[in-house]
């Protein structure tokens, strides 16, 4: 009989599908290898040498005392080597969802390209940087694009789907973002067909989309499905997870992992449950408490620092879920060559959408002519399109 391997898993951050909310920057997704006994004990004895007034342990009212930093400290050192978290920056997810939902659509028959050359984290991190510049239209489209993506109606999104712009010109003087909305208004037809569909093949009628939970109990179930053993895996209570949750069979029959073989992500996948996911009162398991403190402690670090805090901030450190989703302006900065070509392709598949080209022709060629080219210096980067020098 397989070893059976107790989770439990908590989240802080939750806004649902508002992921622009200001006050909450920050969601994270925590999960604990720890059963509620010795989960009891780790708790109790960390109360002895931090004693703290609060019947329930919460990150945020830890963190505001010295003696409350020095509880999770310990409880950490406890937990080492038995905990995972992931931290995701909520606008950047959104960005993420932004070529997930409008870009994919296009290249659904063969998605493994795009994932290769890294396109889709290039476009999530473009569009990303350019909510930070007032003269961007990019912060007026993602906030449709959520609104859009809440509804599945296309008159929710003007911006992108009903906003016919002058063609993009040679000389390069658009705004780098222009080839996002020119690529979003040119296979509009296709997108919006496609999204609509969501609302038949996603449970409760895809109403938890843009939802973070689901995808980070996914990346965990992963994470500790690569120990071979049986899962009993327990949550706090969540409606997104609870709508979702038996679709995650850990086999070929979940559609995420199938998704994902289709990027080819090159990640070993797949766990096996001993029993249906429990959703259960946090109050009544110490494990789910401490899972709490850890994403709640994880996304306070990430959103505004720990300064003082070093244990707290190295065993985070040492524990990051490599899905975490957090800004890399390397994946943008164009005097790397991937990300240089990624500026050509873009600028390329805007133009094909312009015109309503083929978007798969000549994809393959079009990516290492541009990677031979950048290797041989015969092209710069001029606000974001190809010229040549």
């Amino acid at each position: 009989m397989s070893e059976i391997l107790e989770i439990a898993c908590d989240e802080a951050g939750h806004t649902g599908s508002d992921l622009l909310q200001k006050e909450q920057r920050m969601f994270a997704f925590s999960s604990v290898a720890v059963t509620d006994a010795e989960a009891f004990d780790i708790i109790r004895k960390a109360r002895t040498d931090f004693p703290v007034q609060m019947p329930e342990l919460k990150a945020s009212k830890l963190l505001a005392s010295e003696r409350g930093r020095g509880l999770i400290a310990q409880a950490l050192q406890a937990l080492d080597g038995r905990y995972v978290v992931n931290v995701n920056d909520k606008l950047l997810s959104l960005c993420g969802w932004f070529f997930e939902y409008i870009y994919e659509p296009v290249y659904q028959d063969n998605l493994r390209l795009l994932y290769e050359k890294n396109f889709h984290r290039f476009v999530a991190m473009y569009t990303y940087l350019w909510m930070t510049d007032p003269t961007s239209d990019a912060k007026r489209a993602i906030e449709e694009f959520q609104k859009y993506m809440r509804s599945r109606d296309p008159a929710d999104a003007p911006f992108l789907f009903n906003n016919p712009r002058p063609p993009l010109s040679e000389d390069g003087i658009e705004h780098p973002f222009e080839s996002i909305l020119r690529f979003a208004y040119g296979y509009r037809d296709i997108i919006t067909a496609d999204n609509a569909k969501l609302d038949i093949i996603l449970p409760d009628q895809g109403k938890w989309t843009l939802d973070l939970s689901a995808s980070g109990l996914w990346s965990h179930l992963n994470h500790w499905g690569r120990t071979g053993k049986l899962l009993s895996v327990r949550s706090d209570d969540s409606k997104p997870l609870k709508s979702i949750a038996h679709v995650f069979t850990g086999d070929d029959n979940d559609p995420a992992i199938r998704q994902a073989r289709k990027k080819h992500n090159p990640e070993p996948l797949g766990w096996k449950l001993a029993e249906p996911i429990a959703f259960v009162d946090s109050r009544a398991h110490p494990s789910i408490q401490l899972a709490d403190i850890i994403a709640g402690t994880a996304a306070t670090l990430l959103g505004k620092g720990l300064p003082g805090a070093d244990a707290i901030v190295d065993s985070i450190s040492r524990h990051g879920h490599p899905h975490s989703i957090l800004p890399d302006m390397g994946v943008i900065d164009l005097s790397n060559r991937s990300a240089a070509v990624n500026a050509l392709i873009a600028y390329d598949l805007a133009k094909r959408a312009e015109r309503h080209g083929d978007p798969y022709e000549n994809l393959e060629a079009m990516y290492h002519f541009a990677e031979v080219s950048w290797a041989r210096g015969d092209y710069e980067l001029i606000k974001g399109r190809p010229r040549k020098s």
